[in-house]
């Protein structure tokens, strides 16, 4: 007694094509970069601004939903990383206002420019 194969066992050949169809379809999301303008990104403000410039994009359609997640996704380890060094320039600076002994402030001079040359010229005259 033979059996009958469903259509995708009885032509293989056949699966190949309508996945690659698919995939084709699921493709479709290429975008005119030059529409995009470049962002520096160095500040909590700029990545705010692309975050708010990207809601509104999807908002408005069309607009790629991957690229918006993935948008998403960067922007929020950026705003994590901006955040960390913003804690670390706090840090330091706590430190240098308070003075404490074994600190590490030789990052921070608080002279003036007026300060900083009198003391150059003064060692200049003295190594002479």
């Amino acid at each position: 007694m033979e059996r009958e194969l469903c259509f995708f066992h009885a032509h293989p050949e056949k699966l190949a094509d309508l996945g690659r169809q698919g995939g084709k379809k699921n493709r479709r999301w290429k975008f005119d970069e030059s529409e995009l303008p470049e962002r520096p990104l160095k500040s909590i403000g700029e990545v705010s601004e692309l975050l708010a410039e990207t809601i509104n994009r999807v908002r408005q359609g069309p607009f790629d939903l991957r690229a918006a997640n993935a948008i998403g996704f960067l922007a929020g380890t950026l705003l994590k990383a901006l955040d960390q060094r913003l804690e670390e320039r706090v840090a330091h600076l706590e430190a240098a206002m308070s003075e404490k002994p074994g600190t590490d402030t030789e990052v921070f001079e608080f002279r003036s420019g007026k300060e900083s040359a009198h003391e150059q010229s003064s060692t200049a005259r003295q190594s002479d």
